[in-house]
């Protein structure tokens, strides 16, 4: 990381780690390896500790819901982990100076969906998920999607051919009427599928 221009302070395995230590300016906090669900409060309590640091959670699978609530808790950036090198270290670059990094592949749903970021209702999100046809395996392939898994990965859990996870993948992306698998991910994460809901 040195040489991308970053420099390591320190790890720290829990949030009360942090709370005894003093940071000189022109530090950023990455939050990693913390379950969706606590994410936002993590960033809560980091951000009440060290107001002025820009806080980056790197996540290992997108979930709409907890992306949002963690910008409300004060988050400056929400990166999968899945992200290349690159374009990894370029968004935590961002980051440090201040812009909020969001997925890239968030807006074009926006753009290509008929898809607002709203609370929807258990019933909303069933009907959409029935409208979509997907068959109970491209259902399954979604939500091992939602986890971020990659085609190898997913046809091991199966205990399919990776082409035929290929030719799901790709019915789920028309049917769905998305471009690809993060986006089909972000369909499914804001209709509040699963990724271990898995069928027989």
């Amino acid at each position: 990381m040195k040489s991308e221009g970053f420099g390591l302070i320190g790890s720290y395995g829990a949030i009360s780690e942090l709370e005894e230590l003093e940071f000189e300016s022109g530090f950023f906090i990455v939050l990693d390896g913390v379950e969706t669900d606590d994410q936002p409060q993590a960033v809560r309590e980091i951000k009440g500790r060290f107001d002025s640091a820009p806080v980056v959670v790197l996540t290992e699978r997108f979930d709409f819901n907890a992306m949002l609530e963690c910008f409300h808790s004060g988050a400056q950036g929400y990166i999968v982990r899945s992200m290349k090198a690159q374009p990894l270290t370029t968004s935590l670059r961002l980051a440090a100076m201040g812009e909020r990094v969001l997925p890239p592949d968030l807006v074009d749903v926006f753009e290509h969906q008929a898809f607002t970021p709203i609370v929807r209702t258990s019933e909303q999100s069933d009907e959409d998920v029935n409208r979509a046809k997907l068959s109970p395996r491209e259902l399954d392939v979604l939500c091992c999607l939602m986890a971020g898994y990659s085609n190898k990965v997913i046809a091991r859990k199966l205990t399919v051919c990776e082409a035929t996870i290929k030719v799901h993948v790709k019915a789920i992306l028309r049917k769905l009427n998305v471009h690809n698998r993060t986006q089909a991910a972000i369909w499914a994460s804001s209709r509040g599928l699963s990724d271990v809901e898995m069928t027989a």
